[in-house]
């Protein structure tokens, strides 16, 4: 069992990202999809009961997934010799809520699996609506976890809280003067600018609320903050907003989108809203 922390001055640089973010891996011939998809897997110990609590959530985005409907199964897969991954538990991943690209989650109690390497994997049917029998299949591939989570405290607020409500101190040491990384912009400005498509600025407002939520006691699974610290490697590698027009950036939207589920007090295994 090993305990996955971060200090708040962290979240600012780069880390080894373990939440991926890809496309299609596979899917029939006859059904080619454009989704761009991020999947997560976070597994904690109850200490009360000896079992180990595995949770996540897959989030959606391109033009494949407007307008369809999804369905999501989630699979907690384990190594122990070779290189072949065993199912060992399944799960329905169900909606939650969300205000950008779609988020399913999934949380499932289970006995801790033989030692070896887990990760998370998501089989994902788009349906088209219009034509049932048109169903876009792939699936998506969390990274490697291991056992271990902070105990969850504190509680979480959207951006539009940290942006727009009057009167709201930041923590220290973000102040809503500074600069954005290479945006030319502050980080209010960022909470203020019209998305307009962006995935860079969907993917900013989500990010600027997720760390000014861990900044201010809240705690966050492992996958969460590694979220964070992708999204901190884009923007640290002179992005602007200019680099993200309509329609482009999906995996940026897709990762935004985990941030969001965090943001807003969903996300399995986080922190709930504040009371207001």
């Amino acid at each position: 069992m090993r305990a996955h922390t971060v200090s708040a001055s962290a979240l600012l640089r780069f880390l080894a990202a373990a939440t991926v973010v890809a496309g299609a891996l596979s899917a029939p011939a006859h059904a080619q999809t454009t989704a761009k998809s991020a999947a997560t897997l976070d597994v904690c110990e109850n200490a009360a009961t000896g079992k180990w609590v595995y949770s996540g959530v897959v989030s959606l985005a391109g033009a494949s997934v407007r307008g369809s409907v999804a369905r999501v199964e989630y699979m907690v897969q384990n190594r122990v010799y070779g290189t072949d991954y065993k199912t060992s538990y399944r799960s329905a991943a169900l909606p939650l809520a969300s205000n950008g690209a779609p988020v399913y989650g999934f949380s499932i109690e289970a006995p801790a699996l033989t030692l070896g390497t887990m990760r998370g994997a998501a089989t994902v049917q788009l349906v088209d609506p219009a034509n049932p029998a048109r169903i876009s299949t792939f699936e998506v591939v969390a990274p490697e976890a291991v056992c271990g989570c902070e105990p969850v405290k504190g509680c979480v607020r959207t951006q539009g809280y940290w942006g727009n409500k009057p009167g709201v101190t930041w923590p220290a040491p973000y102040s809503r003067t500074a600069l954005f990384f290479s945006s030319g912009l502050t980080l209010q400005q960022v909470l203020d600018a019209p998305v307009q498509g962006s995935g860079y600025l969907i993917l900013a407002k989500q990010y600027i609320a997720a760390v000014l939520n861990y900044a201010s006691g809240a705690s966050a699974p492992p996958s969460v903050i590694d979220a964070i610290n992708q999204a901190s490697a884009f923007f640290s590698g002179g992005t602007t907003p200019a680099s993200c027009g309509p329609g482009e950036c999906e995996e940026q939207i897709a990762l935004a989108a985990i941030l969001d589920a965090y943001n807003n007090g969903v996300y399995p295994g986080a922190p709930g809203p504040c009371p207001e």
